[in-house]
Formats: C-alpha cells, sequence, structure tokens
C-alpha cells in the first residue's frame, strides 16, 4: 500500500468514526490515537528505508521529504485528540446535577471537544495536502567557497 492510499484509509477510517462525549467516544479517540502513531511510525521507517537506500540511488531524498513532511501533520493530529480526551473524560461520568450551572459547564466541555476535533481533522487535511504536493527537486550542492586564507598564509604573502 502506497503512503497516500495509507493515508487515505485511515482519514476516511477516522471520519467514518466519529468521537462523541461519554465512554464510547472516549475508547473512538484512543483507537484514532493508535491508527495514527501507527501511520506515522510506517511512514518514519518508510522514510528510513529511503534514507539508507540514498547511496544507491540518488532520487530518495523527495520520498524522505514528503513522508517527514507529512509525519509533523499526522503528530499534530495525535495531540488533538489526546486533547480531547480531557473533555471526553469529563462528560463521561455520569452527572446527577442538573442544575443549569452544571449544563452550562458541560456546553464548555462539548465546545472544548468540538474545536480539538476540528483541529485535529484540519491536521488530517493538511497531512493529505503535504503528501499529494510535490517536493521540489534538491538543486545540486554548490561548489564549495575558495578556502579562507590563514594569519600565517597572509604573513607569508606579505613578505614576499
Amino acid at each position: 500500500m502506497t503512503p497516500a492510499a495509507a493515508l487515505d484509509a485511515v482519514i476516511a477510517d477516522v471520519r467514518s468514526h466519529p468521537v462523541d462525549p461519554g465512554p464510547g467516544g472516549f475508547f473512538t479517540a484512543l483507537r484514532h490515537i493508535d491508527l495514527l502513531s501507527h501511520l506515522a511510525l510506517r511512514f518514519a521507517g518508510d522514510a528510513h528505508y529511503h534514507l539508507d537506500s540514498a547511496h544507491e540511488t540518488g532520487s530518495a531524498w523527495h520520498p524522505v521529504e514528503a513522508l517527514t513532511n507529512t509525519a509533523v501533520p499526522l503528530s499534530r493530529a495525535q495531540y488533538h485528540y489526546a486533547q480531547a480526551m480531557i473533555p471526553l473524560a469529563t462528560l463521561s461520568k455520569p452527572n446527577p446535577d442538573t442544575s443549569t450551572a452544571a449544563r452550562l459547564h458541560d456546553i464548555e466541555h462539548h465546545c472544548t471537544l468540538r474545536t480539538q476535533l476540528h483541529a485535529a481533522a484540519q491536521s488530517l487535511d493538511e497531512a493529505r495536502t503535504t503528501l499529494r504536493t510535490p517536493t521540489p527537486a534538491r538543486p545540486p550542492s554548490p561548489t564549495a567557497p575558495p578556502p579562507v586564507a590563514t594569519s600565517e598564509q597572509t604573513a607569508s604573502r606579505r613578505a614576499r
């Protein structure tokens, strides 16, 4: 499976299993973190493979840069799912208090949850865009600048 196909499969799975408040949502968020962790690990392993074979082929930089650049938004999505665990834990507890103040407090947790889940979805979209955007080829290394003269060389030239 190509990295793009793997990313698309994980994104499709994450979107088909939304995180909802409650104990089920807590499990689903953990599952999303697990999927994203495995995907980021695979991308890192593939990047290492391409780096390891860089001496055999001169064009290994494109996959390495694409895979490592994609790992950043994947890690950010993991972070947002982890941040969503805080309101999920609170909303999973049974609350016998039905007062207006308690309900307003729950609204705050719902807002925080939705904010984190939205940020995670944006990070996944960014990962897809990053992986699909072609990385420009590395320009050839410029020639080395002439060596800087040391003080001894400068002194010997002056003496001549």
